[in-house]
């Protein structure tokens, strides 16, 4: 995480001018406005509603008080002139921040106040950023933009202030002011100083402007990479399998003709024919020189940046001051990981092999199996499974939305003595009237922040699953964050009024879950400062919250307790030694999957740039993945984590092993664990602001180190397979 928030996006020219146009009346502290955010409706709630009440339509989600407000409950964002105006407040409050600091001597007031103008910007340019992927009309989107692009200019300026740099250096350097210092003040100290060293802070100017020059070039070309990813493939109709010609189709010119071409936006891997299969994925992921030339811009970017600040590589940079440390570490644990878990791929293989070969009788030979076999054949495989196991009733079934989302608040209350309370939103606050407003409330402390549930789909919404933390929970801020996904949504008439008729599938359960996860890290940080609070680290600690969410759903207990309780089960259930329901006999494959995308990340960010990445993504493929390639195909051309999670998409799996680590240790036996829902809470209290990981190994009850991290991995997913996949007969191959 940046000392300072960082908002990509390249701005048209005309905009900008329309920015110099503006005219501000008044130049009041920013902070003051935001003191009438999201916070100013604490007691206006529901009467006698429930999360599970508003979601099934009993009370309308689009009802508000009569109090008028901004977006987000700020009174300047109620439109588009008043972002700007807004813009200005908080420039001017940041400016006076800056002098504050600079005049200041050496001490813990310094530390404060530079704390104070990081939450200054965050604050806005979080706010700003949502608003700009999701806003409710044109006027409000071209606006948060610019004000997006002007807050991003603003934030690379304090970044590389040499100024600023000195006087937070200072206080490290004074000795008498170091030694007063207590270890959460420290481990901020240090988080500012690494933070502005990052964008070589302490190297001579022309250098420091070289490196902003770089990251206006790697915003451009990401932003590029990621639309030319996002672009659906045209393929003429005639030209298309027959089971193609129910797929969307549009009508264009081609040589004075009219044309109709079928749109494909995705690789089908969930097709039952095997052809189909193939002719989607070859053409989904086909080979684009305009998509590599991008991706090798971006790459090309981010080496001359890193190199610029003093690291030898992207990778090299972006590890520093995480819990991996360094690409060699990342690398080993993959490796391991890959190593470790190669047995369960094997067998896992061979009944994918079987399974395509019993459906392709016709051909001879050993089938081979392409990426798009190998998700379809995993998700056939497991469902014979679970219907081998008497539970297809419990996941493929849709669930009500309402029954989930009140079964999370059951959760919470029981485990974490927290509970979700539906709040009455002021005229204005919501971007939609189907985002829900809720209050956390905790048993002892009372109101502790707020959440937006903002769910479901809708024109002109950025189709994400994601948390924006609006403002950081400390001592003395309440914390404020949007939950976003992209569920469907169908409208559904009964006779007491018309409502919104929702229901999810097991794997949007999972997502909602995760990203709970982070929602809670977030709500419940209550440390000294902004910066080291909730989600506020690096990506692999960050992420182990919302990874110990996803075992809380999987684990068959809290499932038949809170999510589904009406589902038909057996007592193998808990007979199979392994208690999570998601562990299926099928899940190395994919997990070996998330190894090579994790290595290809790795080593296009290495401190050797690649000619052709594409030469890159197929080497590695042929050494750590089962798969066949198809000839011709780029699939990390539409890999937009590249982008968002450049030498840091390892993340998922450092922390998926220490959640599990976390889950079976504290929960996997006991899940309504009191004692260990507490532990857990005052774990994410402190946020970053103590050393990872010696409070993980606090959290988790002794020292582990990377064997164990693997083996919370692979173990699970050992038991079961062992427990199911060796006894299938598949001694009779067709091949």
């Amino acid at each position: 995480m940046r000392l300072f928030v960082r908002n990509h996006g390249t701005i048209p020219d005309r905009l900008l001018s329309l920015l110099r146009r503006e005219k501000v009346q008044e130049i009041t502290s920013f902070a003051q406005h935001a003191q009438h955010g999201a916070g100013s409706c604490a007691n206006k709630q529901y009467p006698q509603a429930t999360l599970k009440t508003v979601f099934s339509g009993n009370i309308p989600s689009s009802g508000t008080s009569r109090q008028q407000t901004g977006l987000l409950g700020y009174p300047l964002f109620s439109s588009h002139q008043g972002f700007f105006h807004c813009w200005f407040l908080c420039e001017a409050h940041c400016n006076e921040l800056v002098k504050q600091i600079l005049t200041e001597p050496p001490g813990i007031k310094t530390l404060k106040l530079f704390d104070d103008l990081s939450n200054a910007i965050c604050v806005y340019a979080d706010c700003i950023k949502f608003i700009a992927e999701n806003a409710p009309n044109d006027k409000i989107a071209r606006a948060a933009i610019v004000c997006n692009s002007n807050a991003h200019e603003f934030v690379e300026k304090l970044n590389t202030n040499v100024d600023l740099y000195r006087a937070i250096k200072a206080v490290a350097d004074s000795s008498d002011t170091f030694s007063s210092l207590n270890s959460e003040d420290v481990t901020a100290l240090m988080s500012f100083l690494h933070d502005m060293d990052l964008s070589g802070i302490h190297l001579p100017d022309q250098i420091r402007h070289s490196y902003v020059q770089h990251m206006s070039e790697i915003a451009t070309a990401g932003n590029n990479f990621l639309q030319l990813g996002q672009q659906p493939v045209l393929i003429k109709f005639d030209d298309a399998p027959r089971a193609l010609h129910n797929y969307k189709s549009i009508m264009k010119e081609n040589h004075n003709k009219k044309v109709e071409f079928i749109e494909l936006h995705g690789p089908g891997s969930d097709h039952v024919m095997t052809d189909v299969r193939e002719f989607a994925f070859r053409n989904y992921h086909a080979f684009d020189q305009d998509k590599e030339n991008e991706l090798m811009n971006l790459l090309g970017a981010r080496h001359k940046m890193a190199r610029s600040v003093g690291f030898k590589s992207f990778s090299e940079r972006e590890l520093r001051n995480t819990m991996a440390g360094s690409p060699e570490n990342v690398s080993n644990f993959l490796n391991n990981l890959h190593s470790e878990l190669k047995p369960l791929v094997d067998l896992e293989f061979e009944h994918i092999k079987f399974a395509k070969a019993e459906e392709n009788r016709h051909d001879f030979g050993e089938p081979k199996i392409y990426p798009g076999d190998g998700q379809y054949y995993s998700r056939v495989l497991n469902e014979r499974c679970l219907v081998d196991n008497h539970k297809q009733d419990m996941f493929l079934d849709m669930l009500e939305f309402e029954n989930v989302i009140e079964g999370l608040n059951v959760f919470c209350e029981d485990v974490l003595k927290i509970s979700l309370v539906t709040e009455i939103p002021m005229q204005g606050e919501l971007i939609n009237t189907n985002v829900v407003k809720v209050g956390v409330f905790d048993d002892k402390e009372g109101l502790i922040g707020y959440i937006y549930l903002d769910l479901f789909e809708r024109d002109n919404k950025t189709p994400r699953t994601c948390l924006h933390t609006i403002t950081c929970g400390t001592k003395t801020q309440l914390p404020v964050v949007v939950l976003q996904c992209s569920f469907l949504m169908n409208p559904r008439k009964q006779e007491m009024g018309q409502y919104h008729y929702h229901r999810i599938n097991l794997d949007q359960v999972q997502t909602l879950f995760h990203e709970f996860g982070h929602a809670l890290h977030a709500i419940l940080g209550r440390t000294t400062y902004q910066a080291t609070s909730g989600t506020r680290g690096p990506t692999d600690f960050s992420e182990i919250p919302s990874m110990l969410f996803e075992n809380f759903i999987s684990h068959p207990e809290i499932y038949y307790a809170v999510v589904n309780p009406f589902a038909i089960y057996s007592d193998s259930d808990f007979k199979l030694g392994r208690k999570n329901l998601f562990n299926t006999p099928y899940s190395a494959l994919k997990t070996e999957t998330s190894i090579l995308y994790s290595l290809l990340d790795q080593e296009l960010h290495s401190d050797t740039l690649p000619t052709s990445t594409n030469e890159i993504a197929n080497k590695l493929f042929s050494k750590y993945s089962h798969l066949s390639t198809l000839e011709g195909t780029a699939w990390h051309h539409r890999f937009a984590h590249l982008y968002f999670y450049g030498a840091r998409y390892y993340s998922y799996l450092w922390s998926q092993s220490i959640a599990n680590l976390i889950f079976y240790n504290l929960f996997h036996d006991d899940p309504f664990n009191e004692k260990a829902g507490e532990k857990l809470k005052e774990f994410l209290r402190r946020g970053s602001g103590t050393d990872f990981k010696s409070s993980l190994d606090e959290l988790v009850g002794y020292e582990f180190g990377q064997d164990d991290m693997i083996a919370a991995i692979v173990e699970p997913l050992k038991v079961f397979n062992n427990s199911y996949l060796d006894k299938q007969d598949i001694s009779k191959k067709w091949w």
